[in-house]
Formats: structure tokens, sequence, C-alpha cells
């Protein structure tokens, strides 16, 4: 992208939880410099969002971070959900139809913990966050973005950055200093979260679902042994003391089950409300993660969908380097394009369901009691919660190019390991699929235009592992894990991106 660059840093990162760590490591892993920055006076080790999904483990792989945080977190076992007085179901989450990942599971991990991991890496790699510090005002000049910071101390400083990322929460002070809305929809519910230890007989490892005239329940499996969250809609008034004997009163009048809950860590209510953004960017202005979308916390989809936002986002502010002004602005585009789509499917979603769970009219209740049961122990249904929950279905529609935005398959390969782990920690990689007889495709050739090439043959995939059609044997493959482009040939690929999308590798 030819401009001047008087600017101090190139990414400004507002907000340091999830998503804007995320956005500031991948800046530096993609050779930009970042500064991040939080209101807040430090890190809080309370739980927050509780769940990492197989999607967003992809992306920590790339990251080099998958091995750190699987370390630290339980994987969901089971689910078992109860509706009306029938035996519950147990989903064994094990045995779903993940397919080609290498993470099938709900993996249960505090957010604190998840945001230790990516801060540890942050540092390691040369930017830590300064806390007590928030924007105050911004101003895009178009070649930089002033921002305006003010330390906890009372000074104030004048950063110019090539780029501003918001990730500063729901209540986003850089969604509203750069002119950008969020409508919210009042979806009429009350929940209450909490954290303690359980004397419960409880299995460790899996989760509980109760669908109630009272509302619905959940307990989450915890990292530490004993510990679980509680999410409760609570149809009715909810006291101003959110105490241990609360907790146990609510859960045995709803369930019979005496949880003898102890050691309050964590406790939080709020009116459920839901929305996106009217836009993700503005000039050089980005939202991601909850600064961009409110939701339902049902299906743990939101700290989730932030990281994958970021994990979009960064690759094509590094890339945009090396466009022209006009090819830049379009690849930037796609990230609101293709994430803000998500996003509102990911809340129209997460609300329908939360509304189909919470309703407390006495038809819906008998009707979950009747219907839950039987549908929950569906196939179809089964592997919803398995890669659609976590978010391995994710793909960017392109009307022309039907490959392309699709997550690249993972197969299992013979000496070990997946495809994603053979491709690039950086930039664009070539995926040749060589048939029996062929040659191996050479790097030198200038039809690859100096990007890695990996060679897939029948005999380097594991059994039973699918074969691609021949009009998709040359894929070109983006940093984030999905297609750019697929053909026969890679003139045939580079062709199509020059035509009919922006999310190629820069030509320079």
């Amino acid at each position: 992208m030819t401009q001047t660059r008087p600017a101090d840093v190139d990414v400004l990162v507002v907000g340091a939880g999830p998503t804007g760590l995320t956005a500031a490591y991948e800046a530096l892993r993609h050779g930009l410099t970042a500064r991040i920055i939080d209101r807040k006076a430090g890190r809080a080790s309370i739980s927050k969002a509780l769940v990492v999904h197989a999607r967003t483990m992809e992306a920590f792989e790339t990251m080099g971070l998958a091995g750190d945080v699987l370390a630290a977190g339980v994987p969901f076992a089971a689910l078992n959900i109860q509706a009306g007085r029938g035996r519950p179901v147990r989903v064994d989450m094990r045995g779903l139809p993940w397919g080609d990942t290498s993470y099938p599971f709900w993996l249960s991990i505090p957010q604190y913990v998840t945001e230790q991991i990516i801060e540890t890496h942050l540092g390691a790699a040369g930017a830590k966050v300064e806390w007590n510090v928030w924007a105050e005002h911004l101003r895009d000049h178009g070649g930089h973005v002033e921002t305006t910071l003010r330390h906890d101390s009372g000074h104030t400083e004048t950063v110019r950055s090539r780029w501003l990322i918001g990730c500063d929460g729901g209540r986003s002070t850089v969604r509203d200093l750069a002119g950008l809305t969020l409508k919210r929809s009042d979806a009429g519910a009350t929940f209450v979260l909490a954290d303690i230890r359980t004397t419960a007989p409880l299995v460790q490892d899996e989760g509980y679902v109760h669908l109630g005239r009272e509302g619905l329940l959940l307990l989450v499996p915890m990292p530490k042994p004993g510990r679980r969250r509680i999410i409760a809609h609570m149809p009715g008034a909810v006291p101003p003391a959110i105490d241990t004997p609360f907790l146990d009163a609510m859960i045995r009048s709803r369930t019979g089950l005496d949880i003898g809950a102890h050691d309050l860590t964590w406790q939080s209510r709020f009116n459920l409300g839901h929305g996106v953004a009217d836009r993700y960017r503005r000039g050089r202005v980005f939202l991601a993660g909850d600064a961009a979308h409110v939701h339902s916390p049902v299906g743990g989809q939101g700290l989730n969908t932030g990281v994958q936002e970021a994990h979009n986002l960064l690759w094509k502010i590094a890339a945009a380097d090396g466009l022209d002004e006009e090819a830049a602005g379009r690849l930037l585009d796609t990230y609101e394009t293709e994430r803000r789509t998500i996003a509102r499917g990911m809340v129209h979603g997460t609300a329908r369901m939360t509304k189909v769970m919470t309703a407390d009219l006495g038809l819906a209740h008998r009707m979950r009691a009747v219907l839950a049961p039987r549908v929950v122990g569906r196939p179809s249904v089964q592997a919803r919660l398995g890669r659609r929950v976590g978010m391995l279905d994710t793909a960017y529609r392109n009307r022309v190019l039907s490959a392309a935005g699709r997550r690249m398959p993972n197969p299992e390969l013979r000496d070990g390991g997946r495809l994603h782990q053979r491709l690039g920690a950086l930039g664009h990689t070539w995926v040749a699929w060589v048939a029996s007889g062929e040659p191996l495709p050479d790097p030198a050739d200038a039809r690859w235009r100096g990007l890695p090439v990996l060679p897939v043959t029948r005999t380097s995939l594991a059994d039973g592992q699918p074969w691609p059609d021949d009009a998709e044997r040359v894929v070109l493959v983006r940093p984030d894990r999905h297609v750019a482009a697929a053909g026969r040939t890679p003139e045939a690929v580079w062709s199509a991106l020059q035509h009919h999308t922006t999310c190629g590798p820069p030509t320079r």
C-alpha cells in the first residue's frame, strides 16, 4: 500500500482481552509493530468466558499457542441434558462426528488463563500490555490515525498509528469515537453466572444442562477438580446478593440435586441483549470481539468469534503493504464482509436457541420435555454439537469461486499429524494434490510465484482420507487456513484471484 509512514507504531490495539491480545500478537508475528493498552489496572483472575472451540484451537495452532492452551484446559467428555422428569440424555462428546480436526472437543479453560498464555507469548515477542491507559480521542488522517491516550497519572500522549483496532468490549470507546454504532435488542432474559466449588458427585469432565419450568440451568466443568461454572436463566426476580445459599437453593429447586456450593470466586448477572455493529471498519479503524457484537452466552461463541476475527484481520493488514491503495482497500474490506456475516449468523443462532431454551410458557416447557430427548438423540443434531458449535464449518461464501472462503480440509497424514500442521506459519501456501505417476511440483517453477508448495500424494495420506476433485487439484491457502482459490493449475488459480477475489497474497 503506497503511502508515507509518519506513524509511531503500525498497530495500536485498545483492549487487552483475548481478542486484543490475539490482534497484538498476530501483528508482531506478521512483522508489524504494535502497542496494546487497557483501561483496567491489570489482569483479573476471574473466569468470564470458559470454552475454547476446535476452530479457535486451530487458530492457536498457527500462532504456536495450542499446546499451552490444551495443557491448561480440560476437554468436555460428555454433556448430560435433562428435560422434564425423564431420564437425562447423555451426549458422548468424544464420539461425535468431528471430522478433520486435531481438536475434537470443547475445551474448558477460564478466560484469564487463555489471556495469560497469549500475553506470555506476546511478551516473548517483545511487547507488553500497558495497563491504566485508555483512548480519549481519535482522528483518522487518511494515512494514519492520531489517538489521544490518557494515563491514570493524568498525563496524555498522542500516538500516531497506521491502524487502530478497537477490542474494548461491548461498551467500546473506540466504536463511539469512530462514529460506529451497535444497536442492541433486549432479549427479555436475565442470567446469573457463578464459579463455585461443589461437593456433589458430578463427573469432573462432564457438563450438565437442565431444561425446566424454573429456567435454563447449566453446570459447566472447570479445569480444577470440583469447580463448576453455573449459568442460570432467572425468569423471576434476582436477589441483590448472589451467594452460595442462594445458588444451593436455586439448583436444588430445579434439579433436586444438593450441590453443596462453596468457595464462590466470581459471580455476575446481566440482562441479555444481542446485536452487531453497523460497520466493522471505518478507514483505518477496525472493531473486533465484543466491540463488534454482543449476544447470548449459549454455545460459548463470544471469545472464539473474537479470536477468529483478529486472526482474520491481521494477516490482511500485513498483506496490504504489498498492494496499491485500491487493492489494499478491497482486501481490508473483506474483513467486514467475511466476519460481520459470520457474527450476524452467530448472534441470530444464539438468540434463537436461547429463546427456545428460556421460554417459560407452560406449552413451551411441555414441548421441551417431550421433544428435547428425541431431538438431541438425532445424529444430525449431535453433529451440530461437534462441528457446527466448534466452528469447523465456518466458510466465507464467494458467489463466483465455489471453493474460495472454505476452511481448508485438514486430512490425517500417514506419518502423523494433519495437513494444516504442514502449512506455513505465515503467508499463503500452495497445496498441490499429486496423483500417482505425476511428478512432484518444483517450488522453483515461476508458476508458484515464490510461495511455498506442499505436495500431497495418495500415499502421504492416512487410509480412508478424501481426495479432491480434479477441478480443485491446486489450492492456494490463506494464512488463516481458509481457501483463497482452487483450480486445476496454478495459472488457473492465479487468474481467478486477479479477477474475482481479493484474498490472495500481495503482488509486488
